[in-house]
């Protein structure tokens, strides 16, 4: 017999309704952390909590950077403004990133986004030159 594998899409749509399962969970509880009743679908979907953490980040960093880009598009491309605005239409994932400010996860997931804004903004430079 067999073994169904999971698609890659199928996986990555499973992870984000579970991470937005979770974060409606927190944000009727008023919990900022991942609750024990979490734990054990977490740790099987995302292989711990450095894994759902990493997912929180990239939905986070996505919003961020589609935003950014809409506000650039309206000449007003303020980074401090973008972070403001989706803070306010995402206030319960950034409450969660930032009570986990300080794990290692979050700070290599922050690096990476970082990175990719830097090299696509120095691409979109070149490319507007050309």
């Amino acid at each position: 017999m067999r073994m169904s594998i999971p698609s890659r899409p199928t996986a990555v749509r499973r992870r984000r309704t579970l991470a937005h399962v979770v974060l409606r969970d927190l944000a009727e509880t008023g919990h900022t952390t991942v609750p024990p009743w979490w734990e054990a679908e977490i740790e099987r979907e995302f292989g711990g909590l450095d894994g759902f953490l990493a997912e929180l980040s990239r939905q986070w960093w996505a919003a961020y950077a589609v935003h950014l880009d809409a506000l650039i598009e309206l000449g007003a491309g303020d980074p401090g403004q973008a972070w403001a605005d989706v803070a306010e239409q995402l206030p319960y994932l950034r409450r969660v990133l930032d009570a986990y400010a300080g794990e290692p996860a979050l700070a290599e997931a922050e690096r990476r986004h970082c990175d990719v804004l830097r090299w696509t903004a120095r691409r979109e430079a070149r490319h507007a030159a050309a």
